[in-house]
Parts: C-alpha cells; sequence; structure tokens
C-alpha cells in the first residue's frame, strides 16, 4: 500500500505537466490575442493641441500656427480670433489624417488685427463632443512697429494755396489704422498741433490728406491714433509768395518799365529780373538734363504798398530777347524765393554802323 501510495501520484503529476504544457501556450495565445486590440484602443484618443504664434504678416493678413496630435484619428482643426476671447471668427477646418505624432499646422486667415486673441480648435471620433482648445495667445501685444512711407520731398506751392500729403504705412495693423496730420510752422520750433481729423488707411496701408490756405512753410508728420501711437519722419511744406511781373513799352525801343505786386507784403526784399538761357548739361542728377537756366540781368527792391501786398518797379534796357521772370529772394523767412510766370520781351535792334 505505501508503495502504490507512493506511485500512484505520478502520472497523475505527468498529466498535469503535460496538460499544463499545453495550457501555458495556449494562455500566452489569448493574452496576446487580447492585448492587441487593447494596444489599439491606447493609442487613440482625443487630440492635443498648442496654440503657436502668427507668421507672414502682410498687413491684416497672417497665418496663425499651432501643434495637433490627432492621437491615431482623423481630426478637424481650425483657429478662432477676434477682438476678445469671446473671439467671433474663425478659418476655415481641415483635416488632418490618423497620426500619432504632433504635427505642425498653419492657416491663412484676413482681418487680423494688433490685439487680437487667437487660439486652436481640434476635434476628432474619441473627443466625445468636445472639442479641443489651445491656450489663448495675443497677436501683437509686444511692440508694435509700423513703417511709414512718405515723399522725401514736397514741390513748393504759393501763399495760400493747398496741398495734399499722400503716403502709406507697413507692418502688423497697416491696413485699417487711425492715423492724423500734425503741423509745426516755420522756424519749426513749436510743438507739432494735430491739424486733421483721423483717417482710416486702406487695406494696402495708404493714407491722403488734404491740407488748404497754407500761409507759411511748415512741417509735419503723420500719428497714429492708437493707444500707443506711432510717429513718422517729417516732410517740409515749403510755401512762397505770389509774385506778378508785366511790362509797360516806352516810346524808344527796347526801354521797358517792369513792375508787379508780392502777396503777402514782403518789404525791402531783393527783386531779382531774370532771363530764361541755354546752359550746358551738369556732372550731377540734377543738372545733367538741364537745358536751361534763368539768370539774373537786373534788379530792385520790393517797396509797401498796402498792408498784404508790397510792389516793385525798375525802368531796364532790353538787351537779350527771351523770356523773363521776377525772382523774389528770402532767406530763413516763413515763406521761401519765389518767382513770376515767365513773359516774352525783345531786345530793341541793334544799330548798324555805316560804310
Amino acid at each position: 500500500m505505501t508503495a502504490n501510495a507512493s506511485q500512484t501520484p505520478r502520472p497523475r503529476t505527468r498529466a498535469r505537466r503535460r496538460a499544463g504544457g499545453l495550457v501555458a501556450p495556449i494562455l500566452a495565445v489569448a493574452a496576446r490575442a487580447a492585448w492587441r486590440p487593447s494596444a489599439l484602443a491606447a493609442s487613440t484618443g482625443p487630440p492635443q493641441v498648442a496654440t503657436g504664434g502668427v507668421s507672414h504678416v502682410r498687413g491684416s493678413t497672417a497665418e496663425l500656427e499651432g501643434t495637433v496630435d490627432p492621437h491615431g484619428l482623423p481630426t478637424t482643426y481650425f483657429f478662432q480670433f477676434g477682438p476678445t476671447t469671446g473671439y467671433g471668427s474663425s478659418t476655415p477646418p481641415a483635416v488632418l489624417p490618423a497620426a500619432t505624432t504632433r504635427i505642425k499646422v498653419g492657416q491663412i486667415t484676413g482681418g487680423l488685427q494688433p490685439g487680437y486673441h487667437y487660439r486652436i480648435v481640434a476635434y476628432n471620433g474619441d473627443s466625445g463632443g468636445f472639442a479641443r482648445v489651445g491656450r489663448d495667445r495675443v497677436f501683437g501685444s509686444k511692440s508694435i512697429k509700423l513703417r511709414f512711407h512718405l515723399p522725401k520731398s514736397l514741390e513748393p506751392i504759393p501763399y495760400k494755396h493747398s496741398f495734399v500729403i499722400s503716403g502709406s504705412v507697413s507692418g502688423i495693423g497697416s491696413a485699417g489704422a487711425g492715423v492724423v496730420l500734425q503741423e509745426s510752422p516755420f522756424p519749426y520750433l513749436e510743438e507739432f498741433t494735430t491739424v486733421s481729423e483721423p483717417v482710416t488707411t486702406t487695406s494696402t496701408g495708404a493714407f491722403s490728406f488734404r491740407v488748404s490756405s497754407l500761409q507759411t512753410s511748415a512741417a509735419f508728420r503723420i500719428i497714429t491714433t492708437s493707444p500707443k501711437p506711432q510717429i513718422s519722419s517729417v516732410v517740409k511744406q515749403q510755401v512762397t509768395p505770389v509774385v506778378t511781373l508785366k511790362v509797360h513799352h516806352s516810346s524808344s525801343p527796347g526801354l521797358v518799365r517792369l513792375y508787379g505786386t508780392i502777396t503777402p507784403s514782403v518789404t525791402g526784399a531783393r527783386v531779382l529780373i531774370q532771363l530764361n538761357k541755354p546752359a550746358r548739361p551738369g556732372n550731377t542728377e540734377k543738372t545733367s538734363e538741364r537745358t536751361s537756366r534763368f539768370a539774373t540781368q537786373f534788379s530792385t527792391t520790393a517797396h509797401k504798398a498796402t498792408r498784404t501786398m508790397s510792389h516793385f518797379s525798375t525802368v531796364v534796357k532790353i538787351v537779350h530777347s527771351g523770356h523773363y521772370r521776377a525772382y523774389v529772394a528770402l532767406r530763413n523767412k516763413p515763406l521761401q524765393s519765389g518767382a513770376s510766370p515767365a513773359l516774352s520781351l525783345k531786345a530793341a535792334p541793334s544799330k548798324q554802323k555805316r560804310g
């Protein structure tokens, strides 16, 4: 009995071992089969998003950037933007294919202004009806620099005439920006003061101001109406007196009286009677195409006529036929030097020597 008892379990133990040897691989296969679907399920899920920066800024158009991890499922994303965290505008939705890595994305949008809020939004089949949103960011929250484009110089204008100053701005927020015109009269020592109503730049950043009845030379600049104003460079508009020139012929050939007026009054100013003469081209950019120049032939002085006007008069002998003008020479004055329209004068006939 004892021997039989000691030997009885052995076959059963071998059977168990044989059974165990068969069960272990089966359980391992089942475990691997059960693991694969669970591992696949673990690789999918709601997307992860991060709001990025802004690039390729062109006026109010820019590219909003961000990153999206689709978590193994096709994922739809877009950007929200607007003046507050309520946004109000968004880019068209775009779809990313299923992937398991973060993907950098970007979308072009128009209407973006400095100070606008924006963020990225994404959702997929595992979002459960709740889109994932990135951190709110503010466009141009730091220093916003605009570049002003103005004429380097302006053509002089006559006293009390009007002129137009036009230009543009470029950079972040250049479209739809509020700007005003400021003036500092000659000698340009006074503080600049606003002399226009605000205007809004066009979609390309362009603006234009009309100044009427300018009475003295002045410096002008453009300034934005934003909380942190930005200022353009200074452009000077010169104003010249209004000069007239008339002629009174005498009975003596070639002997004439040249006279005229200067508005406003510039009593004591030097008046030059100049003849337009042919000239050789010079060797500078300003003179290379010059074919004529005015040369002084006579001079006189302006005298007071009325409170608002001076006059001049001189009797001269015209030796050379041609076009003459009266040029009023002014330096370091509220008005700059100016000239009258030219008029044609004929010289006296030359006397022929008797043989």
